[in-house]
Protein backbone atom coordinates (compact mmCIF):
# COMPACT_ATOMS: atom_id res chain seq x y z
CA UNK A 1 0.00 0.00 0.00
CA UNK A 2 0.84 3.18 -0.56
CA UNK A 3 2.21 5.53 1.88
CA UNK A 4 0.30 9.20 2.22
CA UNK A 5 2.74 12.44 1.65
CA UNK A 6 3.80 13.77 4.67
CA UNK A 7 2.20 16.86 5.15
CA UNK A 8 3.98 20.13 4.63
CA UNK A 9 3.68 23.04 6.54
CA UNK A 10 0.98 25.53 4.69
CA UNK A 11 3.07 28.77 3.07
CA UNK A 12 1.87 31.52 4.55
CA UNK A 13 -0.14 33.87 2.11
CA UNK A 14 1.27 36.58 1.07
CA UNK A 15 -0.20 39.91 0.85
CA UNK A 16 -0.36 41.42 -2.82
CA UNK A 17 2.10 43.97 -3.56
CA UNK A 18 1.27 47.55 -3.82
CA UNK A 19 1.23 49.45 -6.76
CA UNK A 20 4.57 51.61 -7.46
CA UNK A 21 4.00 54.76 -6.17
CA UNK A 22 5.95 57.44 -8.44
CA UNK A 23 8.62 58.88 -7.04
CA UNK A 24 8.23 62.49 -5.65
CA UNK A 25 9.01 65.14 -7.79
CA UNK A 26 13.05 66.19 -6.61
CA UNK A 27 13.59 69.62 -5.49
CA UNK A 28 15.81 71.70 -8.13
CA UNK A 29 18.65 73.46 -8.65
CA UNK A 30 18.56 76.96 -9.44
CA UNK A 31 16.75 77.57 -12.94
CA UNK A 32 15.12 80.06 -14.89
CA UNK A 33 11.56 80.40 -15.34
CA UNK A 34 10.77 82.44 -18.78
CA UNK A 35 6.99 83.90 -18.75
CA UNK A 36 5.50 86.25 -21.19
CA UNK A 37 7.72 89.18 -21.38
CA UNK A 38 9.46 88.36 -18.41
CA UNK A 39 12.57 85.84 -16.83
CA UNK A 40 13.13 84.97 -13.36
CA UNK A 41 15.25 82.86 -11.42
CA UNK A 42 13.52 80.12 -9.38
CA UNK A 43 15.25 79.43 -6.18
CA UNK A 44 17.02 75.32 -5.82
CA UNK A 45 14.67 73.86 -4.01
CA UNK A 46 11.16 74.69 -5.16
CA UNK A 47 9.53 72.03 -7.37
CA UNK A 48 7.73 72.72 -10.22
CA UNK A 49 4.48 71.37 -10.93
CA UNK A 50 2.36 70.84 -13.53
CA UNK A 51 -0.53 73.00 -15.00
CA UNK A 52 -3.18 72.67 -17.58
CA UNK A 53 -3.30 75.89 -19.42
CA UNK A 54 -6.90 77.84 -19.35
CA UNK A 55 -7.61 81.23 -19.40
CA UNK A 56 -7.77 82.59 -15.60
CA UNK A 57 -5.11 79.39 -14.61
CA UNK A 58 -1.85 79.74 -13.66
CA UNK A 59 1.04 79.74 -16.11
CA UNK A 60 3.21 78.13 -13.35
CA UNK A 61 2.94 76.31 -9.75
CA UNK A 62 5.94 75.57 -7.47
CA UNK A 63 5.84 74.06 -4.09
CA UNK A 64 8.06 75.30 -1.82
CA UNK A 65 9.71 72.52 0.87
CA UNK A 66 8.32 72.39 4.19
CA UNK A 67 9.94 73.85 7.25
CA UNK A 68 10.58 72.38 10.71
CA UNK A 69 7.85 69.84 10.46
CA UNK A 70 5.15 71.86 8.93
CA UNK A 71 3.40 71.92 5.47
CA UNK A 72 4.51 72.91 2.06
CA UNK A 73 4.35 76.60 0.87
CA UNK A 74 3.19 76.80 -2.91
CA UNK A 75 3.65 79.73 -5.18
CA UNK A 76 1.15 80.46 -8.13
CA UNK A 77 1.69 82.90 -10.67
CA UNK A 78 -0.64 84.14 -13.19
CA UNK A 79 -1.02 86.53 -16.32
CA UNK A 80 -3.89 88.89 -16.97
CA UNK A 81 -2.05 91.67 -19.17
CA UNK A 82 -5.28 93.65 -19.05
CA UNK A 83 -5.76 93.98 -15.58
CA UNK A 84 -3.08 96.86 -15.58
CA UNK A 85 -2.85 100.48 -14.10
CA UNK A 86 -2.96 101.33 -10.64
CA UNK A 87 -7.00 100.70 -9.98
CA UNK A 88 -6.60 97.51 -11.09
CA UNK A 89 -3.76 97.19 -9.03
CA UNK A 90 -5.79 98.30 -5.77
CA UNK A 91 -8.51 95.73 -6.30
CA UNK A 92 -5.73 93.24 -6.45
CA UNK A 93 -4.08 93.96 -3.05
CA UNK A 94 -7.18 94.30 -1.77
CA UNK A 95 -8.39 91.32 -2.55
CA UNK A 96 -5.63 89.84 -1.40
CA UNK A 97 -5.99 91.59 1.90
CA UNK A 98 -9.35 90.03 2.34
CA UNK A 99 -8.47 86.75 2.04
CA UNK A 100 -6.16 86.65 5.35
CA UNK A 101 -7.64 87.27 8.50
CA UNK A 102 -6.37 88.31 12.01
CA UNK A 103 -5.94 85.84 14.93
CA UNK A 104 -9.10 86.63 16.44
CA UNK A 105 -10.98 86.16 13.22
CA UNK A 106 -11.49 89.92 12.04
CA UNK A 107 -11.24 90.93 8.89
CA UNK A 108 -7.31 92.06 7.81
CA UNK A 109 -6.61 95.67 6.62
CA UNK A 110 -4.18 97.49 4.28
CA UNK A 111 -2.63 98.74 7.61
CA UNK A 112 -1.91 94.74 8.81
CA UNK A 113 -0.45 94.34 5.30
CA UNK A 114 2.91 95.18 4.47
CA UNK A 115 3.11 96.70 1.23
CA UNK A 116 6.39 97.82 -0.53
CA UNK A 117 7.03 98.34 -4.09
CA UNK A 118 10.38 98.10 -5.71
CA UNK A 119 11.78 98.31 -9.20
CA UNK A 120 14.26 95.05 -10.87
CA UNK A 121 15.19 94.62 -14.38
CA UNK A 122 12.70 97.32 -15.80
CA UNK A 123 9.96 95.67 -14.00
CA UNK A 124 8.02 97.77 -10.86
CA UNK A 125 7.00 94.99 -8.37
CA UNK A 126 4.02 95.57 -5.91
CA UNK A 127 4.64 93.24 -2.23
CA UNK A 128 1.81 92.64 0.11
CA UNK A 129 2.87 90.85 3.12
CA UNK A 130 0.58 89.48 5.75
CA UNK A 131 0.20 86.57 8.28
CA UNK A 132 -3.00 85.29 9.58
CA UNK A 133 -5.67 82.63 8.27
CA UNK A 134 -5.30 82.54 4.71
CA UNK A 135 -7.81 81.82 2.09
CA UNK A 136 -5.27 81.33 -0.84
CA UNK A 137 -8.05 81.26 -3.43
CA UNK A 138 -11.66 82.33 -3.04
CA UNK A 139 -13.07 78.61 -2.95
CA UNK A 140 -10.61 77.30 -0.68
CA UNK A 141 -10.96 77.41 2.91
CA UNK A 142 -8.84 79.53 5.11
CA UNK A 143 -5.92 77.96 6.88
CA UNK A 144 -4.93 79.58 10.50
CA UNK A 145 -0.98 80.18 11.01
CA UNK A 146 -0.24 81.08 7.45
CA UNK A 147 1.52 84.01 5.59
CA UNK A 148 1.07 85.09 2.45
CA UNK A 149 3.69 87.30 0.06
CA UNK A 150 1.54 88.21 -3.24
CA UNK A 151 3.33 90.58 -5.86
CA UNK A 152 2.72 92.32 -8.63
CA UNK A 153 5.29 92.21 -11.24
CA UNK A 154 4.18 95.36 -13.69
CA UNK A 155 5.69 95.47 -17.01
CA UNK A 156 4.59 96.11 -21.24
CA UNK A 157 3.25 92.92 -21.63
CA UNK A 158 1.86 92.25 -17.95
CA UNK A 159 1.21 91.97 -15.48
CA UNK A 160 1.93 88.77 -13.63
CA UNK A 161 0.54 87.97 -10.17
CA UNK A 162 2.89 86.12 -7.76
CA UNK A 163 1.40 84.80 -4.80
CA UNK A 164 3.28 82.50 -2.36
CA UNK A 165 1.34 81.12 0.78
CA UNK A 166 1.88 78.60 3.33
CA UNK A 167 2.51 78.03 6.65
CA UNK A 168 4.17 80.41 8.69
CA UNK A 169 7.31 78.36 9.14
CA UNK A 170 7.78 77.43 5.20
CA UNK A 171 7.27 80.81 4.45
CA UNK A 172 9.92 82.53 6.76
CA UNK A 173 12.31 79.77 5.81
CA UNK A 174 12.09 80.94 2.19
CA UNK A 175 11.22 84.61 2.82
CA UNK A 176 14.19 85.80 1.32
CA UNK A 177 14.15 83.36 -1.41
CA UNK A 178 11.08 84.83 -2.32
CA UNK A 179 11.49 88.38 -2.27
CA UNK A 180 14.93 87.05 -4.63
CA UNK A 181 12.73 85.18 -6.92
CA UNK A 182 10.61 88.52 -7.54
CA UNK A 183 13.94 90.76 -7.40
CA UNK A 184 15.51 88.42 -10.43
CA UNK A 185 12.87 89.70 -12.66
CA UNK A 186 13.77 90.99 -15.91
CA UNK A 187 12.07 91.98 -19.32
CA UNK A 188 12.51 89.95 -22.71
Amino acid sequence: PAKPAPATPAEPVKPAAEPAKAPAPAPTAPSELKLEGLKLTVPAGWVREEVEKSPMGPVAVFKIPKGDGSDDGAVRITHYPNMKGKEMDDRNIDRWVSQVAKADGSPSTRADAKITTAEAGGVKITMVDLSGSVKVAMRDSAKGGHRMIAAILDHPKGPHFVVTAGPTASMEKWAAQIDAFLKSVKTE
